[in-house]
């Protein structure tokens, strides 16, 4: 995707398209740099080709190093592959467990969603799909997934196997 870097998050409130792989983990990694407080990540499988990156990693890292009640929450159904094929994102949460939390869904969603700083979204409605919509500024589309991913993260169960690896 051209020109992300005018975007801001908090200030630009346009609705950016996604159509590609690339565009979802450019957009995703472009919010990601700019967050300083939260990301919440709503996934099926915590999506290797968007976080699992080089980049994406140290956004995430740059999160949890700006502010100490910085807090990354991650809404995973399937917990095996990330487990079993080494996620980057693991090695934050097992050295950085209480800001870095990644818990189970008790069932299978569709939907697939990131929300930065509580203010800036990435949502893709069919998980399995790249195709979506993003806004660096979208306070109340933000709030209500929010709302959302609070109820399911209080219905989810947390993962003994990630906090026990040794990375």
């Amino acid at each position: 995707m051209e020109g992300l870097e005018n975007y801001i998050l908090g200030e630009t409130d346009e609705m950016l398209h996604i159509e590609t792989r690339d565009d979802c983990q450019q957009v995703s990694q472009a919010m990601a740099n700019q967050a300083q407080r939260s990301l919440n990540i709503f996934s099926y499988d915590l999506e290797p080709m968007i976080y699992n990156t080089p980049g994406f990693y140290e956004a995430a890292r740059s999160v949890i190093g700006a502010d100490p009640s910085s807090l990354i929450r991650i809404l995973v159904y399937d917990v095996n592959g990330i487990i079993n094929k080494g996620h980057r994102m693991l090695d934050l949460c097992s050295r950085l467990s209480s800001r870095v939390q990644i818990r189970k869904l008790s069932k299978k969603y569709h939907h697939a969603f990131m929300i930065a700083d509580n203010i800036g979204i990435v949502d893709r409605r069919q998980h399995e799909r790249f195709e979506g919509t993003a806004n660096f500024n979208a306070h109340g589309p933000a709030q209500n997934l929010l709302v959302f991913f609070n109820g399911v993260w209080e219905q989810s169960s947390r993962i003994p196997e990630i906090y026990s690896l040794k990375i």
